[in-house]
């Protein structure tokens, strides 16, 4: 009896042990409600429409797989149009009506500086996949992304540009009335001085300007060889265009904005040879990219870039913050999302650090016969 009595306990106690995970694996929802708010009209929808693919695509395979069990993702996105209040209008109501456990997005940092507050003021995580500028996460510990912040990828090619073409001196044009590009331009500045390139002349134009002849000449004057470009595709465009017309032969550093092959694509030749920085590359070896690159080609007919690459890792990123969290409420879920730790993915081993930006390889592009490729 005594013996019997013992194997009770003992039983009993490997039970109570076991029973958080059954508890947490019963207690999710149904449904896990992810929102977003992505720019789906207007020149940036380049990127949000790309996102929106991305994430789409890795909800429909989270949900297939069975991966949170009888639990599935869904997902409700909304267009902010790049606007800084339809931000905030489109956040309030995934929050308030839409009753979101998490929100990815905004497309834009400047729309993200605006929003954001209004997510971390309720406490409910929000995850950027293409928010890039320089004080994203400081908004609060509800801020997280997955796209690297500018200066881990900016300076790689500007290094690459001296070491290949000795560059000795550098001119840069730059947006000054985009967070995302004023950002951009001082993490270029510094690393033009880290690696001993002067910048002889800076120019500036505004959003929706067409014509940048003026400031480009300016900046040809003083004879640069290197020009820097921080632009959103709407302007990357045509500043890459009248650069080689007034006469610009020298090398080409782009932001993440020119990181688009649709801009590639519009501005033809004149994007040839322009070199980038970037978080991830379609040709990448990592078996779970090269999965992801065959499924967005066989689900849209096209070839994913950067931006999907990064909404698709977004939602991977939830879904295992979810299951190992046992949760949908939005406190476990921030919190268990700042645990994520070497997660194998599309971008390669993923990690949050303390500031809840993203660690993981980056890469150096170059345009190659009308394309994006590794510079070598």
């Amino acid at each position: 009896m005594r013996q019997f009595s013992r194997w009770v306990t003992v039983t009993t106690l490997v039970f109570l042990v076991a029973m958080p995970s059954l508890v947490s694996a019963q207690t999710l929802p149904p449904e896990v409600k992810i929102g977003a708010l992505e720019t789906l009209t207007g020149d940036s929808s380049v990127y949000g429409l790309s996102i929106k693919s991305g994430l789409e695509l890795a909800v429909e395979q989270v949900n297939a797989q069975g991966f949170l069990g009888k639990s599935k993702l869904k997902l409700v996105v909304l267009d902010e149009k790049a606007d800084k209040q339809e931000g905030i209008s489109v956040i309030t109501k995934l929050i308030e009506e839409e009753k979101v456990s998490v929100i990815i997005g905004p497309t834009l940092s400047s729309v993200a500086f605006a929003a954001d507050p209004v997510a971390q003021k309720a406490g409910v995580p929000v995850i950027g996949t293409s928010t890039t500028a320089s004080g994203i996460t400081d908004m609060g510990d509800y801020i997280f992304r997955d796209s690297l912040p500018q200066s881990s990828f900016v300076p790689a090619p500007i290094d690459a540009a001296k070491a290949k073409f000795g560059v000795k001196k550098a001119a840069l044009i730059f947006e000054s009335t985009n967070e995302y590009s004023k950002s951009e331009s001082e993490v270029f500045k510094k690393a033009l001085k880290d690696a001993g390139i002067e910048l002889v002349a800076t120019e500036s134009y505004s959003h929706g300007d067409t014509d940048f002849r003026t400031q480009l000449n300016k900046l040809r004057l003083r004879k640069p060889d290197l020009l820097v470009i921080s632009a959103l595709a709407g302007e990357a465009v045509p500043v890459l265009q009248q650069a080689r017309e007034v006469g610009f032969t020298v090398p080409i550093v782009g932001g993440n904005g020119l990181n688009s092959p649709n801009v590639v694509k519009v501005a033809q030749s004149a994007a040839e040879g322009v070199m980038v920085g970037a978080a991830w590359f379609r040709e990448t070896p990592n078996p779970k990219s090269k999965a992801f690159v065959d499924a967005y080609k066989a689900k849209y007919n096209a070839v994913p870039d950067q931006f999907a690459a990064q909404a698709y890792q977004a939602i991977w990123i939830v879904a295992n913050a979810v299951k190992n969290g046992g949760s949908a409420d939005r406190k476990v879920l921030r919190d268990s999302l700042a645990k994520i730790k070497d997660l194998d993915g599309v971008l390669g081993k993923f990690s949050f650090n303390e500031k809840r930006d993203p660690v993981h390889p980056s890469v150096t592009l170059v345009v190659k016969n009308g394309q994006y490729t590794v510079l070598e």
